[in-house]
Formats: C-alpha cells, sequence, structure tokens
C-alpha cells in the first residue's frame, strides 16, 4: 500500500563527509592551464615581433597583464581544487564545487543510466582519471568527477554497477511476490 508521510526533520547537507581529490588533481589542473597560456603568450609575441606598431602599443601592458593573469589564474586553480570534493554513499554520489558560486550535485545511483572514465594524455601520465555519470534521458552527463585516480574510477564504476545489479535483482523479486 502507498504510504506518503510528511518529515518533518529534513537531513542536513553538512553531514555529508566529502573527500577531496587525488594529489596530482592540482598538478593536472595547474598543467592544463598552462598548455592555454604558452601558445596564447607564443602567439602575442609572433604579433608583436611582426606588428611594431603593435609591439609599441601594447608591450607595457602585455609585460604586465600576461604574468598577472597567469598568476590569478594558477591562485584560482589551487583554491578551486581544494574546495571539490566527492562522497559515495550508500543510495548516492555528491560533488561539490565552486570558488565564488559553490554548487553540490547529488545524483541518486538508481537514475545512473551508464558511466564513462576518461583518461586524457596528461590524466594518464598522472594515473589520474574523470568519470561521467549519466541519468536516464540526459544527453549530456549528469555528474562529472574530474581529478581521482584511475582506481577511484574503477571502483566508483564497480560500486555503482553492483548497486544496480542489486536494486535489478530487490525489483525481481518484489515482482514476483
Amino acid at each position: 500500500m502507498f504510504n506518503n508521510q510528511q518529515i518533518m526533520d529534513l537531513p542536513k547537507h553538512s553531514d555529508i563527509s566529502f573527500k577531496p581529490l587525488a594529489d596530482k588533481a592540482l598538478l593536472h589542473t595547474q598543467l592544463s592551464s598552462l598548455l592555454f597560456y604558452v601558445p596564447l603568450i607564443g602567439a602575442l609575441i609572433a604579433v608583436c615581433y611582426f606588428n611594431e606598431a603593435f609591439a609599441n602599443n601594447a608591450q607595457t601592458y602585455l609585460l604586465i597583464g600576461m604574468p598577472i593573469l597567469v598568476a590569478v589564474s594558477m591562485a584560482y586553480n589551487m583554491i578551486s581544487v581544494r574546495l571539490r570534493g566527492f562522497a559515495v554513499r550508500d543510495h548516492d554520489i555528491a560533488f561539490k564545487k565552486g570558488v565564488i558560486w559553490q554548487q553540490v550535485t547529488v545524483l541518486p545511483l538508481a537514475r545512473v543510466q551508464h558511466m564513462e572514465i576518461h583518461q586524457g594524455p596528461i590524466e594518464r601520465k598522472l594515473s589520474l582519471a574523470s568519470i561521467k555519470l549519466f541519468s536516464a534521458g540526459g544527453v549530456s552527463a549528469d555528474l562529472q568527477i574530474s581529478g581521482l585516480t584511475h582506481d577511484d574510477c574503477k571502483n566508483m564504476r564497480q560500486f555503482v554497477q553492483n548497486y544496480r545489479q542489486d536494486d535489478a535483482t530487490t525489483q525481481a523479486a518484489l515482482v514476483d511476490e
């Protein structure tokens, strides 16, 4: 029989104990940022070399602005990676991120349709990986956690698969009764 009791005391969001990302996650984020800034700086140097008028007007701004931009970006990355965390619980996976705008995403395991583990070249070298969890009906990933060790990703995938198999077995047993 269907029962819909009112809940008087909601569970506290702060009760979630988040685990930090892997130790090398910060290094991965910093290297990824540098892979953006190094070609940008190279392109600006080339433009200054071939266009003297631009070089004369922008040289001071570039010499001051680019190092400041790179330093601020690196500092933001340090803060951002330290504030990220994940939690695998009995019936859901939670992920928190954000420096200025903080966000916590909780995905119930019963809603997970499929998963992907991704490793780019930098991640592979650092033994890191990302896991994407897709829920039913969605085209893009509902939850993506980057900066985990490859073993953590495989363990998380196995945990979700075991949960889905246990859930399917329970559902089948209920139908049989």
